[in-house]
């Protein structure tokens, strides 16, 4: 059965065994720890990007290099709503079909294309999910396609950025094979090794709600 002792018994308790000179509030300075790190670097690295969570491609004005890793184009295709008035989460794949958020709301998703890719600009490289909205969707199809597809050619690589927003936005696909990647000072032996080691994600990643799940926030927000 467990003993309940004031603090104040315990400090007795241990002045009694070291001697009377001894202060049971002094700690001796603490040594700098490996475990806590400062620092933006550290903040950044302290859950790498290449785990096994997955981590969301975030677009940026500067290129970004980047690899296609699906053998056919996207790995998950699907519609999304996004519900801006809700809190917290607000972003659910549509049950088409039996959605209701779609009956109930009357709200309209957008399509989405989630592509597994590996992201040359991250420390280290990491796998990342690029998710395509209809407009970058057109590129990338486009680009697919065209003279220089398929996207995830072996030995070639993307510089993907993005500029302006909402209506404004648009994106910047450009091939990159060896010699240019070298501007970017990529190591492409030590990326391929990295690559050689990442899966595509399964379409099982887009997580799915109930349809009571969906149902009851629909009633919460209608």
């Amino acid at each position: 059965m467990p003993v309940n002792r004031s603090l104040e018994e315990e400090k007795y308790e241990v002045t009694d065994t070291f001697g009377d000179d001894f202060d049971v509030n002094a700690r001796p300075e603490a040594k700098e720890s490996s475990a806590v790190r400062s620092g933006w670097d550290a903040a950044e690295k302290l859950t790498p990007a290449s785990g096994d969570y997955p981590v969301d491609f975030k677009h940026t004005e500067q290129p970004q290099i980047i690899k296609f890793l699906d053998p056919s184009g996207p790995f998950a295709a699907y519609k999304q709503h996004f519900l801006s008035n809700k809190d917290g989460k607000k972003s659910y794949v549509c049950l088409e079909g039996n959605c209701p958020l779609c009956t109930i709301l009357k709200h309209r998703p957008e399509d989405k294309r989630a592509f597994t890719i590996a992201n040359l600009s991250t420390d280290p490289i990491s796998r990342q999910i690029l998710t395509a909205t209809p407009r970058l969707f057109t590129t990338l199809s486009t680009t697919n396609s065209g003279p220089f597809g398929p996207l995830n050619e072996e030995d070639v690589y993307w510089s993907l950025s993005r500029s302006g927003v909402k209506q404004t936005t648009t994106y910047q696909l450009q091939q990159l094979t060896g010699a240019a990647l070298a501007k970017f000072s990529i190591n492409v032996k030590a990326a391929e090794v990295a690559i050689a080691t990442m899966e595509p994600y399964p379409n099982s990643t887009i997580r799915e709600n109930s349809y009571a799940e969906l149902f009851e926030i629909a009633q919460d927000l209608s």
